[in-house]
């Protein structure tokens, strides 16, 4: 981060402030000086080989990931939704837009459709996951200003899949420039699995590493999951498992202050460019004291039913400060299968398993319990679904993270034939951030049968037996946040006489993305 960038978003977070009024300020992204990307748009992909050689096919999983700028409320809610009240004086900030970078998944290579996100994993990047014994094949695309790269904790590489750079050799992907790719090859060799005494998963950190730690700090870090095969599922889950959790312990610092650099940072015959105290004042202000990149409750999707095996992979990054105690209300973990606690530690790049048998139904406080992270809104919420034929015991979405069947970008949420033919689908597809809804055609194949549409800026459109409605645009005819929701009427259904009982193939075009699915129809009366 530039000095000049750093004294530019200083003085954004003193903005807005005068009354009690905070106001949404944003910063560009400043590329880190004096670092040549070792891969160019020119290059192409260079990547895919492991040490000299392509990896076996047989036993490679093969993700797609961007990096890509966004803009990120850590406290989306504008409240805290533990305690049920206002954001308190002491982080009037948190519920602030500001510059982000995000590692997001694609279904392949063409990098158009997006990946449906996990909301419990908020600003954390998609899982990878494997058995013993696999390859990881991750094609990465830059889509940022400034040189980035995928470094892995824990798994195997050659030196051009380190991602990270380190003159005065670096390896071909430790600086992957802006709109280039490259493919990482690691393998989840025995040493980077579970040992026998240990829990069937093990995970491990990836995150960015061209310009040291604020590189994590724009948001780029996400995690491996390894399975031992003999405790693993035909999908690679781990067999003794029920549902899966992510969570990251991260004190994100948006002030844009170096403190160290302060120290230093005189003229001859001048005092320095602030003092040590108003330093630190600006470093506090603009510290984020985040699980997933959210604060004072604001983290979505940590929901799980009465009985299952749970299993917690507790991650944290960042700086001196970043000591934590993760601290579940009403529950108790074995902590990496050797005792039983409620309280786990966590120093920066830490990696642990914490497994848990949610047999305490109700809502609980899951926090770090360092006294000061926990005032500053280092806590979220957790929910113990009642085990029972109610609605309240329905099974909450996404058991298991990073599996390609998941990868999904097109949900069907309803689709219903009525008795006049009519075919009613409503649903969600994925878009990217601020996608305006009347720039390209929407194409909708149901049964080799195809309906075009141009939507008008209300996100309308009528096409020749059907009609398109988009139900989350913003006056101005744009989505925001990355999912696009949309309800159809077909009356020339092409299911007319059909057999309704068997699913049903669907696709979905908009502009270059291609999306397709599978869904079941329901008949009305």
């Amino acid at each position: 981060m530039s000095h000049a960038r750093r004294l530019l978003f200083a003085a954004a977070l003193l903005c807005g402030m005068g009354n009690g009024e905070v106001r949404a300020q944003t910063v560009p992204l400043a590329a880190p000086q004096g670092i040549t990307p070792t891969v160019t748009v020119k290059d192409g992909d260079v990547g895919g080989r492991y040490f000299g050689k392509a990896p076996d096919p047989e036993h490679t999983r093969h993700y797609y990931i961007a990096a890509e700028p966004t803009l990120w409320d850590f406290a989306p809610e504008v409240n805290d939704t533990i305690c049920g009240k206002p954001l308190p004086p002491s982080a009037p900030l948190n519920h602030q837009t500001v510059s982000k970078i995000r590692y997001v998944q694609y279904t392949d290579a063409t990098f158009q459709a997006r990946v449906a996100s996990t909301p419990r994993l908020g600003i954390t990047g998609p899982v990878l996951r494997g058995v013993t014994g696999d390859f990881l094949a991750v094609t990465f695309l830059n889509r940022s200003g400034q040189p980035l790269s995928m470094h892995p904790h824990g798994v195997r590489y050659d030196k051009d899949s380190e991602g990270s750079y380190s003159p005065p050799e670096p390896g071909r992907g430790s600086a992957v420039g802006p709109g280039a790719t490259f493919t990482y090859v690691w393998h989840l060799d025995k040493a980077s699995a579970p040992l026998p005494d240990e829990p069937s998963s093990k995970v491990w950190l990836y995150h960015s590493h061209v310009n040291g730690d604020n590189d994590v700090n724009l948001g780029l870090v996400g995690c491996i999951i390894v399975t031992d095969p003999k405790r693993a599922r035909p999908d690679g889950t781990p067999k003794d498992v029920d549902r899966e959790m992510v969570t990251l312990y991260l004190i994100f610092d948006e002030s844009g202050i170096d403190a160290e650099a302060y120290e230093y940072v005189k003229k001859p015959g001048a005092p320095p460019a602030k003092t040590w105290a108003e330093t630190m004042e600006l470093q506090e202000l603009g510290s984020r004291y985040s699980i997933n990149g959210y604060t004072f409750g604001n983290l979505p999707g940590l929901d799980m039913n009465e009985g299952e095996r749970v299993r917690w992979y507790l991650l944290a990054l960042g700086s001196e400060r970043d000591f934590h105690t993760a601290h579940w209300h009403g529950m108790r973990v074995i902590e990496e299968g050797r005792r039983r606690t409620d309280v786990v530690e966590l120093l920066p790049a830490s990696m642990k398993v914490a497994d848990m048998v949610a047999d305490n139904p109700g809502s609980w406080l899951l926090h770090c319990h360092v006294a000061e992270h926990m005032q500053e809104g280092m806590f979220a919420r957790y929910n113990v679904r009642v085990k029972g034929p109610t609605e309240a015991s329905r099974e909450p979405a996404e058991a298991f993270l990073g599996l390609n069947r998941a990868s999904k970008s097109l949900e069907i949420k309803h689709a219903e034939l009525s008795p006049d033919g009519h075919l009613r689908l409503a649903g969600s597809v994925t878009v990217f951030e601020a996608f305006s809804i009347f720039n390209q055609p929407v194409v909708i194949t149901v049964a080799d049968k195809k309906f075009t549409f141009q939507p008008d800026p209300n996100g309308r459109a009528i096409a020749p037996g059907a009609n398109w409605q988009v139900r989350n645009a913003d006056p101005f005819g744009v989505v925001h946040g990355g999912t696009l929701e949309f309800e159809c009427d077909l009356s020339e259904s092409p299911v007319k006489g059909k057999d309704t009982t068997r699913p049903l193939k669907m696709g979905l075009e908009m502009g270059k993305a291609i999306h397709s699915t599978v869904t079941k129809i329901t008949r009305s009366l």
